[in-house]
This record gives C-alpha cells, structure tokens and sequence, in this order.
C-alpha cells in the first residue's frame, strides 16, 4: 500500500495555490528525490545545504510525477512545460512545512498503530535497533524501523510514508542539533510511547549545558499520548526536567543505578558474546543472557529496550530473544579484520560520554598493539577546548601502553601536553598510520563524522 492522497486533499491540508492545476484523482506516493519518481508521485521541492529540489522539478515531471509542490514560482517557461507534461503544480509558503503536514497525515490513517519515538544524545540507533528486535518478537514480521540515518527532517517524514497495513508496530527515531526540533519531530510522529536513551554532552553550541539537552530531548515525551508510558534513564543528568516533560504519563527508569525500574549489569566478555542481567524491579524478575554487543553502554541500551518491552506486555524471557537477535547496522562497534589488523569503525559522530563508552569497550576487547585514533568532537559549545583536554586526560589514565593519535584541531591543541602523536587532518593521519601498523594491531576510530576518520579505515580513501 503506498502513500495516497486525492488531489482535492493535497491544498486542504497543505495550502497554497494551484499555478498548475492537477487532473483529477489522486497521488500515488510522495518523494523528495527526483532520481526515484515513479508515475503517480508527488514529487516535493525541498531546500537544503547542499540542494535545492526546485532544479529537478522538469525531470520529475518527466519521470512520471503527478504534481510537484514547489515554494517560489517557477516561472512562465517551466508551468508551461509542466502543463504539457500533465504535471500539476502546488505552490506553498513552505515546502518543509507541507511535507510535514503530509507524513502527519498519513501517520493519522493509521491511528491504532502503535509508535515508539526514540531520541537521546547518543545509542539512539543501537537503541532502536535492540527495541526493534524485542519487538519482532511480539509482532513478527510486522515492525516498522527507521532505516539508517533518517532521523532529521528530511528523513523522519520519509519513514512515516513507509507506513502500510501490513506494519504492526513502528520504532520511529528522531535526532536534533538545534533547540525546537524534536518537538516539531514528534508533532508529525505522534508517538503513542517514547524513550530518551540519554543525556549527554552533545551540540552543547546549541543547547547551552546537560539541561537545555535534557529539555530539547523531554520534547518527545510531551508529544507522547497523554496515556502513554514513557522510558527514560534513571541516573541521568536532566532527569527532572525529563520527569516534568513527561506531566502525567507513566514513567519507567532504566540503566544501571539501583534505584532504576528496569536495571541492568554488565557481564563482560564470555566465550560466546557478551554476558547482561537484566531485573524487572517492579516484576520481581531477573534474566541473565549472553548476546553479541559489548559494552556497558550497548548493556545501558538493553536495559531501555526492555523497558519498552515490558510496556508492550513482554516478558523478560522474549525480550531475552529479541536481545540476542539484534545486531547493529553498519560498522558501529564492529570488529573488522583487514590483512592481520583488527578494526573497530565507530567514526560516526562523538562526545565526551560516547567516547569514553567505545574507549573503555575497545580496551576490554582488545589486546597487544592498540592504537587508539580519536578525532575532534564538533558543536561542542564554549566548553570544547576544556572537554577535549579532560578526554585526553582519562584517556591516559585508562589505556596504558596503547599509540594515543589524535586528528583535527581541538585535539591538537592538548595533543603535546599529553605526548599524543598527532595530525591535523585524515587524509594526513592515513598516510602515516596505514604503513606503521603491525599485523595483529587493534585500531579504534572515533570521532565525529566531519573529521572524516572513516578515511582511515583501509579501502576507504
């Protein structure tokens, strides 16, 4: 079943004037991406960084759109050829508004269907995929989850218009650099349950400190169903905010403390995985289960998914199942060999607490020459020199004997004091590490994205 909509429904719910009118019927399917309209579509003009959708409107047309929904006019030359290609033509105040409008509308055909909304600062994606596959159990083959990093403004929508009968339950995730966006995010999910994975030091240059995080991340508790349960961690910083975020819903903590409602702890390394115990406090239960994710952390986000089991009627056992099922998208915390070397890709973004979160469970794994490569943790605030300087300082303390190289400028201005080998970009730091490491050598690569450590990892380049 594919995204419909009548062509008299289109302006009523996002507005706007007809410069070409439609024929009647209605659309079949709605995209922002000119290379993949089909006959039938909706083809919307977005404006981004690095495009804007108004240069691709002809060839929509010509790939079959029904209508385009553009927010500037197009001029007298194009509404003619879009007149000739039986291609409609809505004009709006805001396309990225309309589109919302759209993918929340089409959230409301569904109005049984229950969605779990999911932010944090960071584990968001490992979390949503733990709750994914707990919940697999409950509905087979009937979860919805957000595929892969779609969980902004351009991609939120698009998963809401994957959206059909056939999904049972949908685990919707939903990110955010700046104050506002997970309110505008949930508004168009309407979650009926949400989880806050964390709170953590992360696009401090937009939220200020942990309780303007705290706040921008309890959003999504707000725009939860009034009856709703909610999950959040139960030893976080914001914690109260979170709790007044959520008003009158049913709150469940999770994590490692004791006074957590579901409460994990961490095993270690065992022959055949990872070992976990999670307690269901309120249940009087306990499991004990080996999976395949390491790490207190990824132990942390287990404990989250539970909650969100427990909410949908599961038991420990089946939670158990869906745990040892999951697997994480991607190289995220991966041990990858290449020629005699091994390596750990979790070059995907980074802050203060998810870099000592891949740190430590880099360490437990890991043995011989280790190499630690860590690059510049962006929107860090005013704060960002002093928190690369306090990292590099528990780096030391926690990873003795192991190569320290840091890459990009923030790390470069401790990297001396700390005896760190340093470099000021990838591209310098793949020419020298690649030829220097060891066969049986463990390397981690951690970073944000745009420090582009991914380009260290062999045949990356």
């Amino acid at each position: 079943m594919s995204v419909r909509f009548r062509i008299e429904e289109l302006q009523a719910i996002c507005g706007g004037e007809w410069d070409v009118s439609a024929t009647v019927g209605e659309i079949v399917g709605i995209t922002d991406d000119s290379r993949v309209v089909c006959a039938g579509n909706l083809f919307v003009c977005l404006v981004g960084e690095l495009s804007d959708g108004h240069k691709y409107v002809l060839n929509a047309a010509r790939n079959g759109a029904k209508c385009v929904l553009v927010e500037r006019d197009l001029g007298d030359e194009a509404l003619s050829a879009l007149r000739e290609l039986g291609c409609g033509c809505l004009r709006v105040s805001d396309s990225f508004r309309a589109y919302h409008l759209l993918a929340r509308e089409w959230r409301r055909k569904f109005v049984r269907l229950p969605i779990v909304g999911i932010t944090g600062s960071s584990g968001k994606t490992s979390t949503k995929e733990m709750i994914a596959s707990v919940l697999e159990v409950k509905f087979p083959g009937g979860v919805l989850k957000t595929e892969g990093n779609t969980n902004n403004f351009f991609g939120v929508p698009r998963n809401l218009f994957r959206l059909n009968d056939d999904v049972r339950c949908a685990v919707i995730e939903m990110g955010s650099n700046k104050p506002g966006e997970i309110d505008r995010l949930a508004w168009m999910v309407e979650p009926t349950t949400g989880i806050v994975c964390n709170i953590g030091p992360a696009h401090l240059e937009f939220f200020g400190d942990l309780e303007g995080v705290a706040s921008e991340k309890g959003d999504l508790l707000a725009r939860t169903d009034f009856d709703s349960c909610v999950a959040v961690p139960g030893d976080c910083v914001g914690l109260e905010i979170l709790r007044s975020h959520a008003g009158a819903r049913q709150v469940t903590t999770f994590g490692k403390g004791a006074n957590c409602d579901v409460r994990c702890e961490y095993l270690g390394v065992c022959s055949d995985g990872y070992g976990l115990r999670l307690h269901d406090v309120a249940g009087g239960d306990s499991i004990e289960l080996v999976w395949s994710l390491g790490g207190e952390h990824q132990a942390v986000n287990a404990s989250g998914a539970a909650a969100i089991g427990l909410m949908f009627g599961m038991t420990l056992e089946d939670i158990a199942v869906g745990l040892r099922r999951c697997t994480l998208p991607g190289s995220r915390m991966k041990v990858e060999e290449v020629d005699g070397r091994h390596w750990v890709n979790d070059a995907y973004n980074a802050n203060p607490a998810s870099m000592r979160a891949s740190i430590t469970w880099f360490m437990e794994i890991s043995s011989g020459n280790r190499v630690l490569v860590l690059g510049d943790m962006l929107e860090m605030g005013e704060g960002a020199s002093c928190d690369h300087r306090q990292l590099l300082e528990w780096v030391g303390s926690v990873s003795e004997g192991a190569r320290i190289v840091t890459v990009g400028p923030l790390f470069g201005e401790h990297a001396g004091a700390f005896g760190c080998e340093h470099y000021a970009n990838s591209d310098d730091a793949r020419e020298a590490l690649l030829p220097s490491l060891d066969e049986g050598s463990w390397i981690l690569l951690k970073g944000s994205n745009g420090i582009g450590l991914y380009k260290i990892f062999p045949g990356n380049a």
